[in-house]
């Protein structure tokens, strides 16, 4: 019998078997759609049937500056993120167009060299928005190996402040990806490795008596062991979506890239801090 013969006589069995196959498919589909996506690795360390603190039906998206409505009450601000790539700001202009706060890049550490730098326009930002009364935090762009290169960011973080006081925390900011460098330093480190360096930060930040968070999206976050790291807060990115969809807490959403911004001439990162919510 050649092989068109017993596709033939094994025809009814074929279809069968795709048919129960697809089905599968569907209905794995139809449970992931289901049960909330899980952030960092399972492996017991979050609990699958996460409860979220939130009633989403109280997030208006009505407009791009997203808010937060509990029983007839504002319980958001609205935020951005800016660094020196979105040139000279006017604070006063954003300010006046309802801006409440902003992340400001404080720095980053190159992702080639390993050499540590300051963003260009970062005492001027924070100046500049702490005088029109935008409430302020700042980030750092990671590219450590290890914790104790870590440590060496929070320090160059902490020493760049120079005591300033921050309404917002200082965020730790890790992305594998780098825009124009093939193969950044720090690629790879593995879970173990990333823990260390987002925990050494965190605490290193939080001895010098601010607040620490750390940023990341869903790719971003799985490349730590999310349990050791529960007790830093957690700064949200996703985008296209009605809602955000993380498996654990947090306290601040990035749901948008490409935001514009009265005394901004460039497209701006939009936050919503949702941490009076949460308590």
């Amino acid at each position: 019998m050649n092989l068109a013969e017993l596709i033939a006589s094994n025809a009814v069995y074929i279809v069968g078997v795709a048919a129960v196959a697809a089905l599968a498919v569907i209905l794995l589909v139809a449970i992931r759609s289901c049960v909330p996506t899980m952030t960092g690795d399972y492996d017991g360390e979050l609990d699958f049937y996460y409860e979220s603190p939130f009633d989403w039906a109280n997030l208006d998206t009505s407009s791009e500056r997203y808010v937060y409505i509990d029983n007839g009450k504002v319980r958001s601000y609205l935020g951005i993120d800016v660094s020196e790539n979105q040139d000279e700001i006017d604070w006063k202009a954003v300010a006046n167009d309802g801006i409440d706060y902003a992340m400001i890049r404080l720095g980053y550490r190159g992702a080639t060299e390993g050499e540590l730098f300051t963003d260009a326009r970062f005492q001027e930002n924070l100046a500049g928005a702490k005088k029109a009364g935008v409430k302020c935090g700042v980030y750092f762009f990671s590219q450590a190996v290890n914790a104790k290169e870590a440590r060496e960011e929070a320090e160059f973080v902490i020493k760049q402040l120079g005591g300033t006081q921050l309404e917002y925390p200082v965020a730790f900011d890790f992305e594998e990806a780098v825009p124009g460098v093939l193969v950044p330093r720090a690629v790879g480190l593995g879970k173990d490795t990333m823990t260390e360096i987002a925990d050494a930060f965190c605490k290193r930040i939080e001895e010098a008596g601010y607040r620490s968070l750390i940023y990341g999206n869903y790719y971003d976050l799985d490349l730590y062991h999310y349990k050791t790291l529960e007790n830093h807060s957690i700064w949200w990115a996703e985008y296209d979506t009605p809602v955000p969809r993380p498996n654990v807490d947090i306290v601040m959403w990035q749901y948008a890239n490409g935001g514009w911004v009265d005394g901004i001439d460039a497209a701006v990162d939009m936050n919503i801090d949702l941490s009076e919510v949460i308590g």
